[in-house]
């Protein structure tokens, strides 16, 4: 590899492991959004599903939702950055594990960022046809959640084992801290037993949870710190990954 190679790689891997930090800042702001600034604006986090609530709120609020707009873009384009350049990294000592984590976890960041896109949609276009039609715009309301719960969850199920096998890529490549690709393995295991709880037991019952709403609690914010970590973590190795990692 020649200097200008070098080069190249050495500002991809700085520019994957600075993706890496916004992702890993993506989660925890929009947690802080949502669950924080909202609810102390007036926002009852227990009635997302109410178009009765939900949308009077951001008729009042539009500039919020804007802004938790264009987090998630910004987060998760700089998730799937991270993913593929991880991918990348890990292609030579296994091709296997990188090739289909980096698919998985591009589908995955993409089928998340479609169903945040449908949330959008609902939040800015509604207010103001639910206040000339609150019928008409509350039973679109709830087929754009519906909708954007159901891509959302098969998301998280494919980020969980795209970060498995990512994860598993590393503990096959010299370089990389082992609690790191166990990390990795752990966000599949949490991901397909959080799929599970979503797909089989409230699609069936309707009930947030299927009448496991504490354990599904759990296991998101569990997911959500693995997601989180692995970000961080990783962004911060493939930033020196150049010192650290085998070559490409």
């Amino acid at each position: 590899m020649d200097a200008s190679d070098t080069s190249r790689k050495n500002i991809l891997l700085q520019m994957a492991g600075l993706a890496g930090g916004v992702a890993a800042l993506w989660l925890p702001l929009f947690v802080l959004l949502f669950f924080g600034l909202m609810p102390a604006l007036g926002l009852d986090v227990n009635r997302f599903g109410d178009p009765g609530h939900v949308l009077p709120f951001f008729a009042d609020h539009p500039v919020l939702i804007r802004l938790a707009g264009l987090v998630n873009v910004v987060g998760l384009t700089a998730a799937g950055f991270f993913g593929l350049v991880l991918a990348r990294q890990l292609y030579p000592a296994a091709p296997g594990p990188a090739t289909l984590g980096g698919f998985l976890t591009l589908v995955a960041w993409l089928l998340i960022l479609v169903a945040e896109a449908l949330d959008l949609a609902a939040y800015v276009s509604l207010p103001a046809t639910y206040a000339r039609d609150p019928s008409a715009a509350g039973l679109a309301f709830v087929a754009l959640q519906t909708a954007g719960r159901m891509t959302r969850t098969w998301g998280y199920l494919l980020v969980g084992l795209g970060v498995g096998a990512l994860g598993w890529g590393m503990s096959r490549q010299a370089g990389w801290p082992r609690g790191l690709s166990l990390l990795g393995v752990l966000g599949a295991a949490v991901g397909v037993v959080m799929f599970t709880l979503e797909y089989l037991f409230v699609t069936q019952t309707g009930d947030a949870g299927g009448g496991m709403a504490q354990v599904f609690t759990v296991l998101f914010i569990a997911t959500g710190l693995i997601v989180t970590l692995w970000h961080a973590w990783g962004g911060m190795r493939l930033a020196r990954g150049h010192n650290e990692t085998s070559e490409v």
